[in-house]
């Protein structure tokens, strides 16, 4: 069964785009944590924020994350469903599980 995805809710993407990048925000910022600590340089984008420490990084990044991926989830779902109102959705097959 051929099925198609015609609107995406531009608050449900902003909240999933968020908690993923949160997430990884997190996982990147404890990384840059420990490699800090080791005595490692860190790459630019994973620097500490203007007057903060290498602690900061747990919080900065993860905020840093989310916030982008609240904005970019929400800007992508509204480009997703002008874009799929004018030429159609993304098309999926489904079956039935016995």
């Amino acid at each position: 069964m051929r099925r198609r995805v015609t609107r995406v809710d531009p608050l449900s993407a902003s909240r999933v785009f968020a908690l993923l990048l949160f997430v990884q925000g997190f996982v990147l910022g404890a990384l840059a944590l420990g490699l800090r600590v080791a005595g490692m340089e860190l790459p630019l984008p994973l620097t500490p924020p203007p007057g903060g420490n290498t602690i900061t990084l747990l919080l900065w990044t993860p905020l840093t994350f989310g916030a982008v991926g609240a904005i970019s989830g929400g800007i992508l779902a509204l480009i997703y469903n002008w874009v799929a109102k004018r030429f159609g959705g993304i098309e999926y097959e489904m079956e039935k599980s016995l």
